[in-house]
């Protein structure tokens, strides 16, 4: 049977619904609607507009009713008269309009929550934390049961050792002999047995002589014990740690004392010195010699100062640190080495025999719970597995919530340093990590979530403190309308004087109507709807305001600046007795330049229920609101973009905003974060 042809030609989706229908469109920066969960361009109210983005903006608008804005317009004018204020009666005509039309624009719903994020990644997982769960790496056939046998496999697979009878040298991979055989690990300088074609031969030679010469009559060096074949390589490498830790002593050979700093920057020399017995060297043709872990840092290793805290730790049994801060001053020794495989695409390292996150894999032996190697997987996916596998510290789960101080790193969710200081063990997760996708994201469970608001200021249901006098001052109007009402009627039947009189009182009533209106809406706000607005550009917390809810009258303040929010919070320090935002803030925003090669453009977000405002930079507009953990008294928040051809979301900052508007938030499904553009 002839197979059916495909048509290549036929159009391709570009992205997929929660419920997995198909969306066709172009590569505009899209949202996910709050309302219908669809895929939709997104549109940015900017302070100045542009056109060269890539998304839509327009003007900020503002939703609130209509009555409120034209009466706080007008009272404006009464007060402080312009060149706009020859516009004043056409605006009044405007304002009895929308007295008379109240539910133009006014709020109808008070809602609980944020508007809720209704996507999901709905792709595979390259690597899944449970076993139940199905990954792409189950192509390549790994076998769980395998990694579990020598999980606790204390010996190397292969070692080299020497016959007294025959007097030769013989590869054994019997595992009765090699557990029992006593044995020098070698390591040396790779540059050394490549400056000649008969290197690899004299090193061998070498290894053989100083083994013999130490009483030994075995050694493990991995040009002899290391295999070829991917699978059993990859089972080698998962137990390099254990070679080290059960070796009689590591033997370091070089050529001479000057190969030390060439030898010290190869990745596995820190795995090799930190986690053996005891060190010896032999350099050139000098005898083998007794070396100590900080002697060998001074010598060998470059950055000796920048890692004295860990030599000490792990060869003085002074200073020591912190599980999760050993951790990771580990990793960032390893990675200040050089490696070339984690520049290789996963064909190259497979046809060579590499392995892209080598360092990893060099990494993973100082932890108690190891992964087994794969070719196909990058850094930050190997990193993951390494950090699920050992999930009692919860690295990953901590690390998400921290903000990158190099904002190069923003799109990734491997974090080193904290831009608000904190350490990782500060960070109480609130989220679960239970897998990685192939680009490199967090596959995150339990994450609560808002939507973001970015195409206008939304009509927002609130209360102020009660008073008598403002509902007076609320139902005014409509009393002056009731008056010209009756002092028409009493004008039509003839009744002038009396007609005239109350004529006179409702038009004094209603040009002075706009002055109460504004006064009934002012005060303190003490609930509002739950909302996260989005402005590209700096608003000051007043014009905020009165987007949101209005002109005022009084000095209540109604939305404040954060204290210690982003970045660019400043908080007032002698000059109040409270806990408030500096205006300072502002003004620093507003003179810092519109847009940052590297941080991005500056946008403003306003938080309704903790009635706060909050500047940051960003490369593209967040469109959804994470709670992903909880610092120093305050919440992390990490705010997103969305990448709806992968269903992933780009991590573009972190606030710190207070924990408990996380119980305005609804749980979303599982999210896909932090991983390549």
């Amino acid at each position: 049977m002839d197979p059916v042809p495909i048509n290549t030609d036929e159009k391709q989706p570009h992205c997929y619904s929660s419920q997995l229908k198909p969306f066709y469109h172009g590569k505009i920066q899209r949202y996910t609607s709050s309302s219908t969960g669809k895929c939709r361009p997104l549109t940015v109210q900017s302070v100045n507009p542009s056109l060269t983005n890539d998304w839509i903006e327009q003007d900020v608008r503002s939703s609130a009713p209509p009555s409120t804005r034209f009466a706080a317009w007008l009272t404006r004018a009464m007060f402080n008269p312009s060149r706009e204020t020859f516009m004043w009666l056409f605006v009044w005509l405007g304002y009895i309009i929308a007295l008379l039309l109240p539910s133009l624009g006014g709020p109808h719903v008070f809602t609980y929550h944020y508007n809720p994020y209704l996507m999901r990644f709905v792709g595979q997982l390259w690597a899944a934390r449970s076993p139940r769960e199905y990954s792409l790496r189950s192509r390549t056939g790994e076998d769980d049961g395998l990694v579990r046998r020598v999980t606790h496999a204390l010996y190397p697979r292969f070692l080299v050792v020497y016959d007294e009878q025959t007097r030769t040298w013989t590869t054994v991979n019997v595992e009765a002999v090699v557990r029992r055989q006593p044995y020098v690990a070698i390591t040396y300088s790779y540059h050394d047995i490549m400056k000649s074609e008969n290197g690899v031969e004299v090193l061998i030679q070498r290894s053989r002589d100083a083994t013999l010469e130490q009483g030994f009559d075995a050694y493990w060096l991995d040009l002899e014990c290391l295999l070829e074949d991917p699978a059993r390589k990859a089972q080698d490498l998962y137990r390099m740690a254990d070679v080290y830790r059960q070796a009689s002593f590591t033997l370091i050979i070089l050529s001479d004392e000057s190969a030390w700093p060439t030898w010290g920057g190869r990745i596995w020399t820190l795995p090799e010195g930190l986690l053996s017995r005891e060190l010896r060297y032999k350099a050139g043709d000098n005898a083998i010699t007794p070396i100590t872990l900080t002697q060998l840092a001074s010598l060998a290793y470059s950055h000796h100062d920048e890692e004295s805290q860990i030599i000490n730790s792990f060869g003085l049994g002074k200073d020591p640190l912190e599980r999760l801060d050993r951790y990771l001053q580990l990793k960032e020794a390893i990675w200040r080495r050089y490696s070339s495989a984690s520049q290789l695409t996963a064909e190259e390292a497979i046809s060579q025999g590499r392995y892209r996150a080598e360092k990893v894999y060099a990494l993973m032996g100082f932890f108690e719970h190891r992964i087994l190697p794969n070719a196909e997987e990058t850094e930050l996916q190997a990193l993951a597995r390494l950090f699920m596998a050992n999930d009692n510290d919860r690295i990953a789960d901590r690390m998400i919530s921290m903000f990158p101080r190099d904002r190069r790193e923003i799109n990734q969710w491997y974090t080193k340093e904290d831009e608000y200081g904190a350490k990782l063990w500060d960070i109480e997760p609130a989220v679960q990590v239970v897998g990685i996708t192939s680009n490199g994201s967090l596959v995150l469970d339990g994450c609560r979530a808002g939507a973001i608001r970015w195409k206008d200021f939304p009509s927002v249901e609130y209360a102020t403190r009660r008073s008598i006098r403002r509902l007076l001052a609320l139902t005014e109007p409509y009393f002056a309308l009731i008056l010209f009402i009756t002092s028409c009627g009493l004008l039509s039947q003839g009744n002038a004087a009396g007609g005239g009189v109350l004529l006179a009182l409702s038009l004094i009533l209603l040009i002075f109507a706009p002055i109460l209106t504004t006064y009934g809406h002012s005060g303190r706000i003490v609930l509002a709807c739950p909302w996260l607005i989005g402005v590209k550009g700096v608003l000051s917390a007043q014009q905020a305001s009165e987007y949101l809810y209005g002109g005022k009258i009084g000095d209540s303040r109604r939305t404040l600046y954060t204290p210690s929010g982003s970045p660019l919070a400043r908080p007032k320090e002698r000059d109040s007795k409270f806990r408030d935002g500096h205006v300072s803030q502002y003004e620093a925003a507003l003179a810092a330049p519109p847009f940052d090669p590297i941080e991005g453009h500056m946008f403003t977000l306003v938080d309704t229920i903790s009635s706060t405002i909050y500047y940051f930079r960003a490369h593209r507009p967040p469109t959804v609101c994470l709670f992903t953990g909880a610092e120093g008294g305050q919440g992390r928040f990490v705010l997103c973009s969305e990448e709806c051809s992968s269903s992933e979301l780009r991590r573009e900052t972190v606030l710190r905003m207070p924990s408990f508007i996380s119980n305005y938030m609804h749980t979303s499904d599982w999210v896909a974060l932090g991983g390549k553009p």
